[in-house]
């Protein structure tokens, strides 16, 4: 079975970024930029030599072409055992008393529009940003390891996690299609840096493609602390990326930033 789409949303660059580039398109050497736009595959270039305003054309085919797609996997987690717990790298009671602690996978897939796709055009960079949070206020969890936290080289790869001590990972035989609910099982990459943010509670992975281009499916693993005050865990969910084309790279993120405006998953009540 595979995995559960929790939602899907459109990765768009800034507006006066976007008009940047069409400025400089028009800009550049006539010689050097037709190169670049006969290069460009998602480009009509027959459309662009007819078109009475070219600039009009250029800006139409930024707005309408230069956004990606995020689509964030259903968050899949679990209680951890009492010899996972043994495991941690943090000490029982360490904040508060009687704490719970759940692995917590996230998945993220990279993409952008067909005809996009076809002409090459991929992320150079990219971020899966996460928050965990009691959104009543008060003891708040906190998140005590992370997976990836460092891959510098190697393949994309199938892995299995485990814990014990923190997160350990190893590469497991396994196709995309069947990683469905089994939340142990994910797929990584080279480079992916991992950091645990701001408070202990907004955890991120970087992604940069030093061999791989950046497109699909992704995963990335957290274990979250919950103490007894606390009365529930959410976790909020997104990605921005740098698009790189033929003609220009820019970066792209939701239309929503806010935290309190995105939607929110229960993790443990």
């Amino acid at each position: 079975m595979g995995e559960k789409i929790w939602f899907e949303e459109e990765l768009l660059p800034p507006q006066e970024l976007a008009d940047e580039v069409v400025k400089g398109l028009l800009r550049e050497d006539r010689g050097e930029i037709e190169k670049s736009l006969r290069a460009e595959k998602a480009l009509d270039f027959a459309a662009l030599e007819a078109a009475r305003d070219k600039a009009a054309f250029l800006d139409r085919f930024v707005k309408e072409k230069a956004k990606g797609i995020l689509r964030v996997y259903e968050p899949r987690w679990r209680p951890l055992t009492a010899e996972e717990k043994a495991g941690l790298p943090v000490r029982v009671g360490d904040v508060y008393p009687s704490p719970e602690w759940y692995l917590v996978r996230i998945g993220v897939e990279f993409d952008v529009l067909p005809e996009s796709r076809e002409a090459g055009w991929y992320y150079e960079s990219a971020w899966c940003r996460t928050s965990v949070f009691n959104p009543s206020g008060g003891v708040q969890p906190r998140v005590v390891d992370i997976f990836p936290q460092r891959i510098y080289s190697g393949f994309r790869d199938m892995v299995k996690v485990a814990i014990g001590p923190g997160i350990t990972a190893g590469r497991v035989e396994a196709k995309l299609g069947e990683v469905g609910m089994d939340l142990h099982v994910g797929q990584v990459t080279p480079v992916t840096l991992g950091f645990f943010g701001e408070g202990e509670r907004a955890p991120y992975w970087e992604l940069r493609s030093k061999d791989f281009p950046i497109l699909g499916a992704y995963h990335f693993w957290m274990v979250v602390e919950k103490p007894l005050e606390c009365q529930q865990v959410h976790i909020i969910v997104w990605g921005e990326g740098n698009l790189r084309s033929q003609l220009f790279v820019l970066p792209v993120g939701p239309k929503v930033r806010v935290p309190e405006q995105r939607k929110k998953f229960l993790i443990a009540a």
